[in-house]
């Protein structure tokens, strides 16, 4: 085997038009399984870092949606609101905590000194305006219109 890797090797360098007529050079099975598994395994692992977490452990959006949104946690009086240029034009509520994104469909919702509490673990957000509850926002609501 080493001797017709260095047979190879002299081939590319001393005469490159030899190398590629190639005609009385014949490789043991041991070599061309070598050089199979040379030129497959990138392709097998590019595969793998691709795809594999979508075949083995498939979720919808909506239950990936959930997933991230049950990890935030945040509440306070809103004191500012603005929109994230860099973030797809978001409305941020800020806090004296935290800053939290709503999502599109609750835009209209919010005001300055109103408060919101979003507990890390719970898909609730509840909106407080002059110290009542208005009303509480579910994110099963929006992870049900995901396909």
């Amino acid at each position: 085997m080493l001797v017709e890797v260095l047979y190879l090797v002299e081939c590319i360098l001393m005469e490159q038009p030899k190398f590629f007529k190639m005609d009385k050079v014949s490789f043991s099975w041991k070599m061309k399984l070598f050089l199979a598994i040379i030129f497959i395994t990138p392709f097998i692992v590019l595969f793998w870092v691709v795809l594999a977490d979508d075949i083995i452990n498939p979720k919808s959006s909506g239950e990936i949606f959930l997933n991230m949104r049950e990890k935030i946690e945040c509440q306070g009086v809103v004191n500012s609101i603005y929109r994230q240029k860099m973030n797809n034009n978001q409305l941020t509520l800020v806090t004296e905590n935290c800053a939290f994104i709503v999502e599109s469909k609750w835009t209209r919702k919010f005001l300055i000194n109103d408060s919101i509490s979003k507990k890390k673990g719970e898909l609730f957000v509840e909106h407080y305006r002059g110290g009542k509850l208005i009303e509480v926002l579910n994110y099963h609501d929006i992870a049900k219109d995901m396909k």
